[in-house]
């Protein structure tokens, strides 16, 4: 009888989660034991983080327990930092120890990407953890409140201006969903702020128009979305440097303001470029159509981590393609537990979706030719989309009485801790 064969997965976010929920179908106990690895207990489901940072949704909304995904499968979980990769010796160094492993599987996921530039880690607040999202909303209702008593009209403008850096899919969100909170919640509790004259909203983009890696159709309508909302979108141009308060662009002008959002983007985990396989120009570990990292039947990545080329280019750093990949991944993975032959992985585009704020969205469907719908209909289709995505009844359940709620009777804007 063969020995159990000893699988780690590193990293419970879309890739990791999904495959390991597919690894319970395909393989028996008495094969392998799957260990995943993540520093939370939770899944953080992002796509739907902008509404955290904007009291649309509390953070146990988009939050999901990893043991329960691991635990009904009697597969096990650690929560533990991921300190070191040794593909020789087939050890995963943690803080609180070392795994062994027959397989590997690098899910790791990706990090905020500054660029390099000057002053962003100190003077930014970034949109990417549970923790920035919690934080962003505190600062942003903690403005309004400082806002609400200042008489000098320069100091209150200032107060109230908020800069986002980055026309990306959590760029536009956040900041239509910002405006949102502005208009039908915050409006009515501080009847002292001027709404019109005393807020404004700002989104910088180096790229010639908004979302650039989605469909140019879903940019127009997201862009007429954002002049309604009366959101100031700057095209073309490219940070220099932020300071406190203040973000200084290569053409020499100066926005200032009180809240500064980055959003410009991510980066692969720092514990991969440690790695020594290949690499594509931006860092991700390559990997073959099969998944392999350097043809070794070993060590698998997949999601954000890998380096997965499709039509001459890399795959997206989306949670939609992590998704996608996560099924093949799995079922690769217990044919290699099993000696048998892998499969190449064909990916097939669903399309695009832009929440644009109250009843608005854009939608793009691929598997429709390329069809493209706003308005209402796109936003239903968006909230049933993230609606059934979401794992577990009872985060569904909640996160419908959440929107039902925050439709209705406005957003949470008690500042708790």
């Amino acid at each position: 009888m063969s020995p159990v064969k000893q699988i780690v997965v590193l990293g419970g976010g879309f890739a990791g989660l999904h495959l390991v929920r597919r690894l319970e179908r395909r393989l028996r106990r008495s094969e392998a034991s799957v260990t995943l690895v993540d520093r939370q207990n939770y899944h953080l489901f992002t796509p739907l983080l902008y509404q955290v940072c904007t009291g649309e949704l509390p953070p146990h909304a988009v939050a999901y327990p990893l043991r329960d995904a691991t635990a009904p499968a009697g597969f096990q979980f650690r929560q533990s930092e991921v300190t070191a990769i040794d593909l020789e010796r087939r050890r995963v160094g943690t803080a609180d120890g070392e795994l062994p492993f027959d397989h590997l599987v690098i899910a790791l996921g990706s990090v905020t990407n500054d660029y390099g530039i000057p002053g962003v880690r100190e003077n930014a607040l970034p949109v990417k953890w549970l923790s920035d999202a919690e934080a962003l909303k505190r600062h942003v209702l903690d403005i309004f409140e400082s806002a609400a008593t200042e008489t000098d009209v320069a100091r209150r403008r200032e107060q109230l201006t908020f800069i986002i850096v980055g026309a990306g899919p959590v760029g536009v969100e956040l900041a239509s969903s910002l405006r949102d909170l502005m208009d039908h919640t915050l409006r009515r509790i501080y009847p002292s702020i001027d709404f019109n004259a005393d807020v404004t909203i700002h989104l910088l983009d180096g790229a010639d128009r908004v979302i650039p890696g989605m469909d140019p159709r879903l940019s127009r309508i997201a862009m007429k979305r954002l002049e309604r909302q009366r959101v100031r979108v700057l095209l073309n141009t490219l940070v220099l440097e932020i300071r406190p308060g203040a973000v200084h662009t290569k053409d020499g002008a100066q926005l200032r303001g009180r809240t500064i959002v980055w959003s410009g983007g991510v980066k692969v985990n720092p514990l991969v470029a440690a790695l020594d396989v290949p690499k594509s120009k931006d860092g991700r570990i390559v990997v073959d159509d099969h998944f392999r990292v350097n043809g070794r039947g070993d060590v698998l990545a997949l999601g954000d981590s890998a380096y997965f080329e499709n039509r001459g280019k890399g795959l997206p750093q989306l949670a939609q393609v992590a998704v996608l990949e996560a099924p093949a991944a799995a079922r690769n993975l217990a044919a290699l537990v099993r000696g048998e032959p892998t499969q190449p992985f064909v990916y097939h585009r669903k399309g695009d979706l832009i929440a644009l704020g109250r009843t608005q969205a854009g939608a793009e469907f691929a598997t429709l030719g390329g069809f493209v719908l706003g308005g209402f209909p796109a936003w239903t289709v968006w909230r049933v989309n993230y609606l059934m995505q979401l794992l577990g009844v009872r985060n569904r359940a909640s996160l419908l009485i959440e929107w039902i709620l925050s439709f209705f009777a406005g957003r949470l804007v008690a500042n708790t801790p």
